[in-house]
């Protein structure tokens, strides 16, 4: 793993670890579940809600849990980074693991519905639902709107997100897709 690639996904971590306890654990991910949703606007307790926790909890399940390699419930920067490089940069579909909930967070961010996440919508949802302040939010979405349309598309996202966790590219505008790190 590269030095970049490391560094990455260490801010990621941090943005994931919601109660700094510097382990993963469910409820960090329930936590940034409900941090998406009331983002968005989702009303605590309602079927939105309640299906962006269910999407939360099946990538803590798929995904994350299967690092915990001590199997203590908590999974530390070192099981992610091993649990990483294992399931997901050593695997020929890898990243299909981790496209799931970003196509989730897709759909929820896209408030209208028209397929396209706006400047503000992107803000909206990673300054509140993963905490990165809001002029790295901007500053992203500056990056990543290469065309200057205001507006990002799925496949945009998703090649930004790919790039992000996969890429080595230390210039490539997807570096900053969760904030400076």
């Amino acid at each position: 793993m590269t030095d970049l690639l490391e560094r990455k996904l260490r801010h990621f971590f941090g943005l994931m670890d919601r109660d700094g306890s510097d382990t993963l654990e469910l409820d960090d991910y329930l936590a940034a579940a409900d941090g998406v949703s009331a983002s968005c606007g989702l009303a605590p307790g309602s079927p939105e809600h309640e299906a962006v926790r269910a999407t939360f909890r099946r990538f803590w399940e798929d995904v994350i849990k299967p690092m915990d390699a001590d199997g203590d419930g908590h999974v530390s920067f070192a099981e992610y980074v091993d649990g990483f490089t294992e399931g997901v940069l050593d695997e020929s579909d890898g990243y299909e693991r981790v496209r799931p909930l970003l196509d989730a967070l897709i759909d929820i961010a896209d408030a209208d519905g028209d397929g396209r996440i706006t400047g503000e919508e992107f803000a909206r949802s990673l300054t509140h639902g993963f905490g990165v302040p809001a002029d790295e939010s901007a500053e992203a979405f500056a990056l990543l709107d290469e065309e200057a349309k205001g507006h990002l598309t799925r496949e945009e996202l998703q090649r930004a997100s790919a790039e992000y966790f996969l890429g080595t590219d230390p210039d490539a505008a997807a570096n900053a897709l969760f904030g400076r790190f």
